[in-house]
């Protein structure tokens, strides 16, 4: 049996997309409620782009899985990384850990705990609604890899199953460049769910998401660190700071969907946050080799005066946060 732990939108979606496709499918939550309503009702997933509302059927619980040596896809955030890999990795040492998590770090923690840990870099909006219900984009995207390099048998047999579930997925050697690159587009997760709507639309916005992919390029190239897509489909920084700056001319710089980053929800639920960790490490890599990163200092003030103040998402001006 596949276990799915955390049930927040990602870990929904991939639950329901999984058990769609076949499988059979066992969600962990943290609450008891939530598991009961899963294990009754099932996961409904809406796809806005179509309309389209499907449901599948799941089991459930509220904890740990005992014994398992199936592939567990943990799916929480970056701060709950190390809680989850010693609740995992008592009940279950000899499971397949697929780490399915944003920022860099959290396939290491998981491989202090277990034998081989695969990490997944996902490229999917989705957005929780409720306990049992999620709203997803329709095309979903993961790349996979065994930490710290490398593929093998068993990233690849992880791969085939998520291309059963109807994910585009890719196999990388190298999982921490595509962990990088990931972190420096999730930089403009700050902008996308702090900004008014209305000024998604202006320059002074679209701009200041490039310059802050633009100070994160320039920083790890001075640390020597890649950040590259495995394969070449997921666009390189050069090619997303284009596509930023031409967003206004393509008019793709508004949410279209009623789809929301793990910011944005995480700021509605007072969840814990992880972009603002990835402000500090390009700070820290821009401070320690003399590149210049007033943009990402900037978001990284805002983020934390609107969390400091409970202003919650969409409470500040474009200029405001990114500058002129």
């Amino acid at each position: 049996m596949i276990t799915v732990f955390g049930a927040g939108a990602i870990g929904l979606v991939l639950a329901a997309r999984l058990a769609r496709a076949g499988h059979a499918v066992r969600v962990c939550t943290r609450r008891e409620t939530d598991a009961e309503q899963i294990a009754t009702s099932g996961i409904d997933v809406e796809e806005p782009e179509t309309g389209v509302r499907w449901n599948a059927r799941v089991t459930a619980i509220a904890g740990t899985p005992t014994g398992e040596r199936d592939a567990i896809f943990a799916c929480v955030r970056g701060p709950d990384a190390r809680a989850t890999a010693a609740l995992l990795a008592d009940a279950s040492p000899d499971a397949l850990l697929v780490n399915v998590q944003n920022g860099i770090d959290g396939d290491a923690v998981f491989a202090e705990r277990f034998a081989r840990v695969i990490g997944g870099v996902i490229r999917h909006t989705c957005t929780r609604v409720s306990a049992n219900f999620a709203r997803s984009q329709r095309a979903a995207r993961i790349v996979v890899g065994a930490h710290p390099e490398g593929a093998g048998a068993d990233a690849t047999a992880v791969a085939d199953l998520l291309r059963s579930a109807g994910y585009d997925t890719s196999v990388s050697s190298r999982i921490a460049a595509d962990r990088w690159l990931k972190l420096c587009v999730n930089l403009m997760s700050t902008p996308n769910a702090l900004v008014r709507r209305d000024d998604h639309e202006t320059l002074v916005f679209t701009e200041g998401k490039a310059r802050l992919l633009e100070e994160a390029r320039d920083a790890l190239a001075a640390a020597g660190i890649a950040a590259r897509s495995c394969d070449g489909r997921d666009r390189s920084l050069d090619a997303e700071i284009a596509f930023q700056r031409a967003a206004l001319a393509r008019s793709v710089a508004a949410r279209r969907l009623p789809l929301y980053n793990s910011l944005w929800q995480g700021l509605a639920r007072g969840a814990a946050l992880e972009v603002d960790a990835y402000h500090r490490r390009i700070l820290a890599l821009g401070d320690r080799h003399d590149v210049a990163t007033p943009v990402n200092a900037r978001a990284l003030a805002g983020l934390e005066r609107v969390v400091r103040e409970g202003l919650g998402a969409e409470s500040l001006g474009a200029a405001e946060l990114l500058g002129d």
